[in-house]
């Protein structure tokens, strides 16, 4: 492998360091991408430290389009890649959007004969190895857009490596001590509690074993680093009754999805994310879309709904995934209409300024929702400022007005 060691030309943080753990703490191999066409660690490295504050560069390797890899980090180095994650992974990028480019054969055997290395050195299992997706609090992030199942396959394919016990699924009993996809009723509603409780969002709390339901028993399977079958079994139950979220001060998760607001768009928007399961979801703001996109409008997700979605994402150069997450929400409101007009200068004052402007603005930047013009909006302003090569000053003024909306 042609690894370049940059661990002492990065740039870094003149007076932030990350903190330090020992070797026995890695658990997890964390996989990225970029989610910008090109790139380099040092490229990252001056976003992450000169527009995030960051201590350095999120990455402990940095995995090139021509097959070369960076060496960031020592692996005692706690990044920031994988938010509440970070003490336990060690986290590698692709330099590429796998959304929308392919990954090319040179950087993928890179990246597989860099993890390989790894599992062997930090004695860690094929099943270790999670996209930046599969951790706790991520399944919105289309991180590292790449199959993982495929991609741990080759990694069995190309080597004997130490994996998890094969997957048994025993019978199903009658007392209902094992339950599994396609199951319904109050054990299975009281499981997913429990998963959401710990953090592992299973989607509706509705008692039935879908889909959903089986990603996060699959995700908290792999945390807890037990059998990985999506099947609520006793080990399963024992696992999730003696399961403690991690205590660890939450820190941050990488900006794999480019330089933008979305993990704020994401983490602070109020509105639910809307997309077609079942059972199939109802409401007046499923209504909202079909009105919007054009689709018949019965107030229930259904598969007309999502084409018209998708249609919209195609024309809106937007992620075609058919999902309303907050990224389309937003397109959804800029459309013909919908758009608040300008009435007053907002900044930060004594007393703090209120009203319906300043909720726009709040949407607009996906931050808290309370209508109230304190700080946190203030910090949002001034990075969607610098983010669009205007006068920084965290004052919405009408020229940031006009750019927000």
């Amino acid at each position: 492998m042609n690894i370049n060691d940059k661990r002492n030309s990065l740039v870094r943080h003149p007076s932030k360091r990350y903190r330090r753990r020992a070797i026995s703490e890695i658990r997890n191999i964390a996989i990225h991408h970029s989610a910008t066409t090109s790139g380099s660690a040092e490229a990252f490295a001056r976003y992450h430290v000169n527009s995030l504050d960051w201590p350095g560069i999120a990455y402990h390797y940095v995995v090139n389009k021509d097959g070369s890899i960076d060496l960031c980090h020592d692996p005692e180095v706690v990044s920031y890649h994988v938010g509440n994650s970070n003490g336990r992974a060690l986290g590698i990028c692709m330099v590429g959007d796998f959304r929308t480019q392919t990954l090319e054969r040179a950087q993928r055997n890179a990246t597989l004969k860099l993890v390989r290395k790894l599992l062997n050195d930090f004695n860690l299992s094929v099943e270790d190895v999670w996209g930046h997706i599969e951790f706790p609090g991520y399944a919105w992030k289309p991180c590292p857009s790449i199959s993982m199942e495929q991609f741990r396959a080759s990694l069995r394919e190309g080597r004997a490596i130490p994996t998890s016990s094969p997957i048994v699924i025993p019978s199903q009993p009658t007392n209902r001590t094992i339950l599994s996809q396609g199951d319904r009723g109050d054990d299975v509603r009281a499981i997913q509690q429990r998963l959401n409780n710990l953090g592992f969002e299973p989607g509706p709390i509705d008692g039935i074993f879908g889909p959903l339901t089986v990603d996060a028993v699959q995700r908290f399977q792999r945390s807890a680093r037990i059998v990985v079958d999506g099947v609520v079994g006793p080990e399963t139950r024992r696992a999730l009754d003696n399961f403690n979220a991690s205590g660890e001060q939450i820190e941050h998760g990488a900006p794999s999805d480019e330089p933008d607001a979305r993990e704020e768009q994401f983490s602070g928007e109020t509105r639910r994310m809307l997309r077609l399961m079942q059972p199939m979801m109802r409401g007046q703001d499923v209504a909202e879309v079909q009105e919007k996109v054009g689709a018949l409008i019965d107030g229930i997700y259904g598969p007309g709904t999502e084409n018209r979605v998708m249609e919209f994402q195609r024309r809106n150069n937007l992620a075609v995934d058919g999902i309303v997450g907050p990224i389309t929400w937003r397109a959804l409101d800029r459309l013909a209409g919908n758009q608040p007009t300008y009435e007053r200068l907002l900044s930060v004052q004594s007393p703090m300024l209120r009203g319906e402007d300043v909720k726009h603005v709040q949407r607009a930047l996906n931050v808290q929702v309370d209508g109230i013009y304190g700080p946190n909006t203030e910090r949002a302003v001034r990075d969607f400022q610098r983010r669009s090569g205007i006068r920084i000053d965290g004052i919405v003024g009408q020229q940031t007005w006009n750019r927000l909306f």
